[in-house]
């Protein structure tokens, strides 16, 4: 995968665009759109055949929707949304400091991000940013593209 294609699917913050629920052309948002695809007549076979499914799937089916509509173009894609980060500033710092990603800065790690992360962002933001910053972007996309993107909260 080219440079180009690698700055859509992460954003400088490190997070993986292309694993989150509202970005547009993730993986998420591909899947759900698959599944809706392949999905198509069962309610009708489930009405027919198994009627005690249909409540559940149109719940399911409900969902897919919702994911099948990403709504963030992601951070680099000129219309800069912030997705539920609010108050997020990175792209364009990235912007003004010259750089992809906040660990490339020379100011990396700053004070500035503590007042838009929680902890479980924070944290990966330090992991995601050092392992580019040591490794470079193909390496961490290698070592990232297939994680839950929400993972953090578990742990």
């Amino acid at each position: 995968m080219d440079q180009k294609q690698l700055l859509e699917k992460i954003a400088p913050c490190s997070l993986m665009c292309h694993t989150c629920t509202a970005y547009q052309k993730g993986i998420i948002c591909n899947s759900a759109t698959t599944l809706l695809r392949y999905l198509d007549g069962i309610e009708c076979f489930y009405k027919k055949h198994m009627p005690d499914a249909v409540e559940s799937y149109k719940n399911f089916e409900n969902i897919l929707n919702k994911y099948s509509r990403g709504f963030c173009p992601g951070c680099r894609n000129g219309e800069h949304k912030g997705c539920c980060i609010s108050g997020c500033f990175l792209i364009e710092c990235t912007n003004e400091h010259n750089v992809d990603f906040c660990g490339e800065c020379t100011c990396f790690p700053c004070d500035k991000v503590k007042d838009i992360f929680e902890d479980e962002v924070y944290n990966q933001w330090i992991a995601g940013n050092t392992y580019i910053k040591e490794n470079g972007i193909e390496a961490f996309w290698e070592a990232n593209r297939e994680k839950p993107h929400y993972k953090a909260y578990k742990e």
